[in-house]
């Protein structure tokens, strides 16, 4: 019985390539995911914020135009006033919802891939 022994199991190189492929797709799967999600949220953000200047841009200038034909008069420290609180509630909005998907998802992801991607999308959206 000593005699028969089972032959050693070699490791081939395709074994290795195989096991290397698995560990890259289960590492960078959810980076690229999140990152791919960050870019998205990020580009959707700055949209969002784009057009919300481009609608108060132009209700300050349509105010601006019924005052310079005397239709209306404004106070414009208050419309300035409205106008800031606006855009703050926006941006604390736009923060907490970003802040609270970092939250959710893993930090792996959340750091590693979500928050580059979420950069990345601000700065070419």
């Amino acid at each position: 019985m000593d005699s028969i022994r089972e032959p050693k199991k070699s490791f081939t190189c395709w074994e290795g390539v195989r096991l290397i492929d698995q560990y890259l797709i289960s590492a960078g799967a959810p980076l690229v995911s999140g990152g791919l999600i960050g870019f998205c949220i990020g580009w959707a953000i700055k949209k969002i914020m784009k057009l919300v200047f481009i609608g108060l841009g132009l209700l300050m200038l349509v105010l601006g135009f019924l005052e310079y034909k005397h239709w209306i008069s404004v106070n414009w420290t208050v419309a300035e006033n409205q106008s800031n609180v606006i855009v703050t509630y926006v941006a604390n909005r736009i923060a907490a919802v970003t802040q609270h998907m970092n939250h959710e998802v893993p930090i792996g992801v959340g750091v590693l891939g979500f928050m580059p991607g979420l950069v990345l999308g601000l700065y070419k959206g």
